[in-house]
């Protein structure tokens, strides 16, 4: 039985609202490793309507694995970048981008079993990236700290001591090694991880469709039909915990090109921590080469629970709706043996008989919760929005990811990760990344970096954008399992100024500091002298990876 990870915490079906990316869609017809056999093609020259591939594996992606570009390397991985024979294949990292690979292959292939373990866990957040820090003598005040009657901004009326708090994760990269490890890498790691525990599920089951229709002998639809794959499902199926109440793959008109057009639906129910939840899942997907090496397609998700679960509802709570509904969706399309195009979306909408998706199976940004009329649209979506682009080399996982969140409906801005790898010739990698504030999701622009809020929950939310952002320079080497931090530009005060004299104007002193107070930005000294290391926003070298075709 397949497991893709292990050692974390259990957060339900689509885990906590926090974050998101990291997956893997597919695997191969075959046995042969997909990237290897897939060099040859030309693409989409030989077109995917005279398929050679006549089983239920042409329905899937072939080779696609999308895991972080800083992902811990394991053996599988820097046998990879070094071209020599890994002794033990994906051991000791099940989670990095070959041994994600690897497994999803043999799952599609049916080598095995069609089974694997659900992932009901979470990640956990670099402390290096966003702490909440503890402020005093704040120079943005209006009324100041040592006025604790209405001074105090975290309104904590047994705090007493004229300190104040700026909340966790907004604050970016407050010290430059989360360990040993580039802050950078571990924060993106964390993003993807976030996600691989929602979306990782969703092609696991869709993987083990398509093995129980190989197992059972079935072949593909014709054009116009529809596959049930119900009981192949459940006699060669295995899935702990979930429970698949339909299954169907259909074959709709050809493309404007000729291809092959499938579509698989799902619906399954999965109770989790006393939780019960129930989803739809649909993936269309277009073989653009006769053995399925170049595709395009698009995974639609959505989850839902008549109450409120572990993620909160927090911005629904007015709406008068009952429960969530987790949704997501990911359009892909490898046009080559070295290139991938990734965009992700997920959201939370209020209501648990919500139905997110447009005729499309998309889910839109700009159908959100009105925080000042709720009621309005009540089952739009309010928490937690999620955008990525990614550009990825299949054949060793680097490339470049744009990736941005909302907290809620009524935020004002995104925060973006901008990051982008490269391998060189003798196995090692290098790398470039970026953090700083964007436009709200529902903007075309999601993903680029407009400037750096250094105040954005500071004293009477009267935060300035500064045109900059925080830069650190990433390298691991070709033996090596992490990314170090070769240099980083990160330090400010937490002030519309970006820059700090050490007191508030009024002699009084101005610190700042963590619970630790052992980070690289923190202020312990008084009247310490803060100035900013954030480079301008013209010094980003960085380019918004290419969006796939829609479908």
């Amino acid at each position: 039985m397949h497991r893709m990870r292990a050692g974390r915490t259990v957060t339900g079906w689509f885990g906590l609202a926090g974050l998101l990316l990291a997956a893997a869609c597919g695997g191969s017809g075959t046995t042969t490793d997909a990237a290897s056999s897939s060099s040859s093609s030309g693409g989409s020259s030989s077109g995917g309507g005279d398929l050679t591939v006549t089983d239920t594996s042409a329905t899937v992606p072939s080779d696609i694995v999308l895991s972080s570009p800083t992902a811990s390397a394991s053996s599988q991985s820097i046998a990879v970048r070094t071209g020599k024979a890994a002794e033990d294949p994906g051991s000791d990292n099940p989670d990095d981008y070959a041994s994600k690979r690897e497994a999803l292959q043999e799952l599609i292939a049916g080598a095995g079993e069609c089974s694997f373990e659900p992932d009901f866990i979470g990640a956990s957040r670099p402390n290096c990236y966003g702490p909440s820090i503890t402020y005093n003598n704040h120079p943005e005040a209006q009324t100041k700290d040592a006025d604790t009657v209405d001074g105090d901004v975290d309104n904590n009326p047994s705090d007493t001591d004229g300190d104040d708090t700026l909340p966790s994760g907004d604050l970016g990269i407050w010290s430059a090694l989360e360990g040993t490890q580039a802050c950078s890498a571990a924060q993106m790691n964390f993003l993807v991880d976030s996600v691989a525990a929602k979306v990782d599920n969703v092609v696991n089951l869709f993987g083990a469709m398509a093995c129980a229709g190989r197992k059972a002998g079935l072949e593909l639809p014709a054009a116009g039909e529809t596959l049930d794959l119900s009981s192949a499902m459940s006699t060669h199926a295995t899935i702990s915990g979930i429970t698949v109440s339909s299954a169907s793959v259909a074959r709709l008109d050809d493309d404007a090109d000729g291809n092959a057009v499938f579509q698989s639906t799902l619906a399954i129910s999965v109770s989790v921590g006393g939780q019960s939840q129930s989803g739809t899942l649909i993936l269309k997907h277009v073989p653009t080469s006769a053995d399925n090496s170049t595709y395009e397609g698009k995974l639609s998700m959505a989850i839902s629970s008549s109450t409120f679960d572990q993620a909160g509802g927090g911005n629904c709570a007015n709406t008068g709706a009952q429960g969530t509904t987790d949704a997501g969706t990911i359009l892909y399309s490898k046009t080559a043996a070295n290139a991938i195009a990734y965009e992700l979306k997920f959201g939370q909408f209020c209501g648990g008989t919500t139905d997110p998706f447009d005729s499309n199976n998309d889910i839109d940004p700009a159908d959100r919760v009105d925080p000042s009329f709720p009621t309005t649209n009540p089952d739009g979506w309010a928490n937690d929005w999620h955008y990525g682009r990614f550009n990825i080399n299949p054949e060793n996982g680097t490339g470049s990811v744009a990736y941005a969140w909302q907290a809620g409906a009524g935020d004002g801005a995104s925060r973006v990760f901008n990051m982008t790898t490269t391998a060189a010739s003798d196995g090692s990698e290098s790398g470039t990344a970026y953090f700083g504030f964007g436009p709200a999701v529902d903007d075309d622009a999601v993903g680029t970096i407009n400037g750096f809020y250094c105040n954005w929950a500071g004293p009477d939310n009267r935060r300035t954008l500064a045109t900059a952002a925080q830069r650190q320079v990433i390298a691991r080497t070709a033996s090596g399992s992490d990314f170090t931090a070769t240099s980083s530009a990160i330090g400010y005060a937490p002030t519309n100024s970006c820059t700090s004299s050490g007191d508030d104007g009024s002699g009084n002193a101005f610190t700042f500091a963590t619970d630790s107070g052992s980070m690289d930005n923190d202020t312990n000294t008084p009247n310490t002298a803060v100035a900013s290391e954030l480079i301008e926003l013209s010094a980003i070298e960085f380019t918004l990876p290419s969006r796939p075709p829609d479908l």
